[in-house]
């Protein structure tokens, strides 16, 4: 099985571990590439590339983009890019969301604290320590606080999709996040469809939208489910792509690289990242 992963995340969005860590664990996996996706920042690619090079790892820009559909909710989509894309264009894009994750974190904030949650928000921007802020952040400081156990716990009871502190972004459409990755030359991928509602629709729609792979191999997701994402990126001539979604959130999470992939589909894969 051939050694990869196209869906990790750092300290510069709302992983745990800061980008040079995430590279040196891939290459102790004997990976062969790599894709750094942190939440709409492209900030800790440089230092993820640096690593790669000192590892022989090779580590392309990536990141991951939140996006809404008006009838199947919030949607994730990854975006990959090669060495010459105008990223300073893009990332000049992302920071207009990064600022729009810091109002929705100080609105949950005052959310929790209506449910008798009292968390600072300067302490929750500490944590995230100039990092793009997201729940996993809050959800830190809850656990610091003595509100909840732990982040899992947080997610749970506070801040899921349905949760009484969930405070909904204001999001691209998935047209125009393509639009902005296809700009900058970029491979756009769906991240994770087995999370969704209705997975079978989210890729539909993500096809029909212009999009070009899905994570079909993507960490604890059993034969069923992969199977069943082949079939369908099969239908829908979207490529298969693989990840991790690694966060360093929890003790049991797979660690980068350690994702298996059959070779015919990495090879497949790594051909079309290495010619964008």
């Amino acid at each position: 099985m051939a050694r990869l992963d196209l869906h990790t995340h750092s300290t510069h969005s709302d992983g745990v571990r800061p980008p040079e860590w995430v590279v040196q664990q891939a290459a102790e996996c004997g990976a062969e590439l790599l894709a750094l996706t942190d939440h709409d920042t492209l900030l800790g690619v440089e230092f993820a590339q640096a690593e790669g090079r000192r590892r022989g790892v090779e580590v392309i820009a990536g990141v991951e983009i939140g996006v809404n559909d008006p009838v199947l909710g919030e949607l994730h989509v990854l975006g990959y890019f090669p060495a010459n894309a105008p990223l300073s264009d893009l990332e000049r894009q992302l920071g207009d969301y990064r600022r729009e994750r810091q109002s929705r974190a100080r609105r949950t904030v005052e959310r929790l604290s209506e449910l008798g949650l009292e968390i600072d928000y300067e302490r929750v921007a500490a944590i995230a320590d100039g990092a793009s802020i997201g729940r996993p952040h809050v959800a830190r400081a809850l656990v610091e606080a003595g509100h909840v156990e732990s982040v899992p716990d947080a997610f749970n009871r506070f801040l899921r999709n349905d949760g009484p502190a969930y405070i909904p972004r204001t999001l691209l459409s998935l047209t125009d996040s393509l639009a902005m990755i296809h700009a900058a030359s970029g491979f756009a991928s769906l991240a994770h469809p087995t999370r969704y509602d209705e997975p079978t629709s989210a890729t539909v729609a993500f096809a029909d939208a212009g999009g070009d792979g899905l994570e079909i191999y993507y960490r604890n997701d059993g034969p069923d489910e992969i199977a069943n994402g082949q079939q369908l990126a099969r239908s829908l001539g979207l490529t298969p792509t693989i990840g991790s979604d690694y966060h360093g959130l929890h003790p049991d999470e797979i660690r980068p690289a350690n994702v298996p992939m059959p070779d015919h589909a990495a090879e497949q894969i790594i051909n079309i990242l290495k010619d964008l």
